[in-house]
């Protein structure tokens, strides 16, 4: 079972740079500057379904903190590291650990608080020293896997007939006691039209009890793979329609499944928690059948989060690729640096081989009308650069960049009232945003939420 450490201990804010009237920022957020933040990875998703809910009666399942950094594979033989370093080396390695080095030293020096939150945990992983891999045995493996298996058939096209209705929260207790609306056709995108989170139960005929959601307030959602934009395009259409909203996103979020050796290795064992693509070439090709251009507002915001491999920089930044395909210009670049439980990178700054830290690229779509933005799309002098920390949460499970879009003031132009946003790969809901990818349920699963009672 989960254990559970509600005991928190008192948190010391920087709020020297926060806007003028706000008092302290999100639970989510530890320590922050203009161009530093320290982020709680599973309160950061936890806040941003936007429910006293989850705060008052669940907390969201994670892993143990590390509390050491990973062992050393690097090269030993100076030959071997030249060899590496022409593969992997990138002309900002430099400034990106010494920018990282001087974050990390800045908040030791003002920060005397816990860099992570406590967790709720599997006991089996409950104290950590190196990456652990699922095994076949852990607690959460059966579980996880009819979950998997539940969402690759709703977002596959449904085999056989499913029934799903909505409850509300305080109605758990009293789950199943009534049927829920038999339909022949899971409709693949909904709406939680309310102010309040819900449970979304879903249910067929193979299964003893329906599997239940939580679904954050004002969330729209498609369950369905984003190599097949159309349904996606035209379900925003029809939910733009009913609400009279533009059909334009102010900001898209992604996290491609970039290739990635490791993860292949698991998927052939049956262990990995999801799929990634096999080159670089085939996710340029899935990005590029998405459409992005169409659904990005101008000046828009579009945030990608990219591998530290050259080739897949080079996809997003270079001659023809994204940022250029959509009219896009770089305007900062974020630094994920990932830590121990003590503030320790995972593994050197300086490292070739596993690098500790993963970069979002942060770009605005220019507007044809304005002349003044008629400048160099990835011009490096004009980018700004900042850096979250965090201490890694399950494995490829990022920090939420709700609240960090909030406190670094990342917006777009828009007409509208509020920004519409759209996270594409996304594997859990936040409260009135867009969600789209074949995973978009994983984490709001209500197996993933640990009673605090």
């Amino acid at each position: 079972m989960p254990s559970t450490t509600n005991n928190l201990p008192d948190k010391q804010f920087n709020t020297s740079h926060l806007p003028q009237g706000a008092s302290s920022p999100p639970s989510c957020i530890l320590y922050s500057t203009d161009r530093v933040a320290l982020v709680d990875i599973p309160t950061s998703i936890a806040d941003a379904q936007q429910n006293s809910f989850f705060d008052s009666t669940s907390s969201l399942i994670s892993c143990a903190p590390l509390k050491t950094p990973y062992p050393n594979h690097e090269p030993k033989s100076e030959a071997a590291r030249d060899k590496l370093r022409q593969k992997m080396a990138t002309e900002n390695d430099d400034i990106y650990a010494d920018m990282i080095a001087s974050s990390l030293a800045t908040v030791r020096e003002e920060y005397t608080g816990p860099w992570c939150l406590p967790r709720t945990t599997i006991n089996s992983q409950s104290e950590p020293t190196v990456p652990q891999k699922r095994k076949a045995d852990d607690p959460l493996s059966d579980a996880e896997s009819a979950r998997d298996d539940l969402l690759h058939q709703l977002s596959s096209g449904p085999i056989q007939p499913y029934t799903f209705g909505w409850r509300e929260l305080d109605d758990q207790q009293s789950r199943g006691s009534e049927p829920l609306p038999e339909t022949s056709l899971w409709p693949n995108y909904l709406y939680n039209m309310s102010d309040v989170a819900r449970i979304l139960e879903i249910g067929l005929t193979s299964m003893s009890t329906p599997a239940r959601f939580y679904v954050p307030p004002r969330a729209s959602f498609y369950l369905g793979d984003c190599s097949s934009s159309r349904p996606f395009h035209m379900a925003v259409r029809d939910i733009a329609g009913q609400l009279d909203t533009p059909r334009q996103f102010d900001v898209i979020i992604m996290d491609p499944p970039w290739p990635n050796a490791s993860v292949r290795r698991t998927e052939k064992s049956g262990r990995s928690a999801y799929q990634v693509s096999p080159t670089v070439w085939d996710v340029r090709q899935l990005i590029f059948e998405m459409d992005i251009d169409v659904l990005l507002a101008n000046e828009g915001v579009i945030a990608i989060w990219i591998t530290n491999k050259p080739a897949v920089r080079d996809l997003v930044l270079g001659e023809d690729g994204l940022f250029e395909s959509w009219d896009v210009q770089l305007e900062e670049e974020w630094l994920w640096i990932k830590t121990t439980s003590e503030g320790e990178p995972v593994s050197s700054l300086n490292a070739l081989w596993r690098k500790p830290y993963e970069i979002l690229l942060v770009g605005r779509k220019r507007d044809p009308r304005r002349s003044d933005q008629h400048v160099s799309l990835t011009d490096s002098s004009k980018v700004e650069r900042r850096v979250i920390i965090g201490v890694p949460d399950l494995h490829s499970r990022k920090p939420c960049l709700e609240a960090l879009f909030s406190r670094f003031a990342i917006n777009a132009t828009s007409t509208s009232t509020k920004q519409r946003i759209l996270e594409c790969f996304a594997r859990y809901l936040v409260g009135g945003w867009w969600s789209w990818g074949n995973q978009v349920l994983k984490f709001n699963h209500t197996d993933c939420w640990q009673s605090k009672s």
